[in-house]
């Protein structure tokens, strides 16, 4: 179920939509945009049919209100008449057996406001230092989609899997007939669990100059530098943690990885 309230005319329309994913690098790149371009709410899928209740918090003893995750609407109007932004945020997957359900819920809002065109984020593991600039590799749902990617400076994946909503849902759009793409940041495998702004910040990037939006990176490059700092901190608890024999030997490159 979506609760609704008045969306204004979108002019040209592109649906941005995340989920938590390795590195959070999809769920931290739409909320950034969403920040940057102040984008006003529009609606919210109702949680109850697609989330668990994993665990209720207790505080002074008393039961606190269950609280589900939540999935909202956002837009954002373009001032220089060009293409107006739909952004979809969700805090977390819905359970097993119920994508299909929620894509479709997420695209009959899409069609509504004249999407033709969605993109998504996710993040992709590779051998790179957590010190170097991440590349960003591409993928799309059509030949016409694939040309515009193939203009950029990035990657393109020809071969792989993408878990997750972050890739599966592209792949329910497009069957219904949608235009997509995925932009993936590279993460380095020794560090997938922990947040990847850098990576976020490269496939912002790489979005922002295929539909010419003028975004300020400087709080993601703040987020960058301490993030960097806190891998350096891990890094060394695990060397002194472990004696050289016992390290496990680094994982050799057998190319990219794709993850959600």
């Amino acid at each position: 179920m979506i609760k609704k309230t008045k969306l204004p005319h979108l002019n040209n329309p592109i649906l941005i939509a995340a989920w938590p994913g390795m590195g959070n690098v999809a769920l931290k790149a739409a909320h950034y945009l969403r920040e940057e371009l102040n984008a006003q709410e529009y609606q919210k899928i109702e949680p109850q049919d697609f989330f668990p209740i994993p665990m209720i918090s207790i505080r002074n003893a008393l039961i606190e209100n269950i609280r589900l995750p939540e999935s909202k609407f956002y837009f954002w109007k373009n001032k220089d008449q060009k293409n107006d932004l739909l952004i979809f945020l969700s805090d977390a997957q819905p359970i097993a057996g119920k994508e299909i359900q929620f894509s479709n819920l997420i695209l009959d809002v899409a069609k509504q406001a004249g999407v033709k065109k969605i993109f998504t984020f996710a993040a992709l593991t590779s051998t790179i230092d957590h010190r170097v600039k991440p590349g960003v590799w591409g993928i799309a749902t059509s030949p016409g989609m694939l040309k515009q990617l193939q203009k950029l400076n990035l990657n393109i994946l020809h071969a792989g899997h993408i878990g997750g909503l972050n890739g599966v849902f592209l792949g329910i759009a497009q069957q219904a007939h949608f235009e997509g793409a995925c932009l993936l940041g590279e993460i380095p495998f020794y560090a997938a669990q922990i947040e990847n702004p850098k990576a976020s910040w490269a496939a912002l990037e790489v979005f922002s100059q295929l539909f010419k939006l003028s975004l300020d990176f400087s709080k993601l490059s703040t987020l960058t530098r301490y993030m960097e700092k806190e891998i350096d901190n891990y890094l060394t608890q695990i060397k002194e943690k472990f004696s050289p024999q016992e390290l496990p030997e680094q994982e050799k490159d057998k190319g990219p990885q794709y993850i959600h």
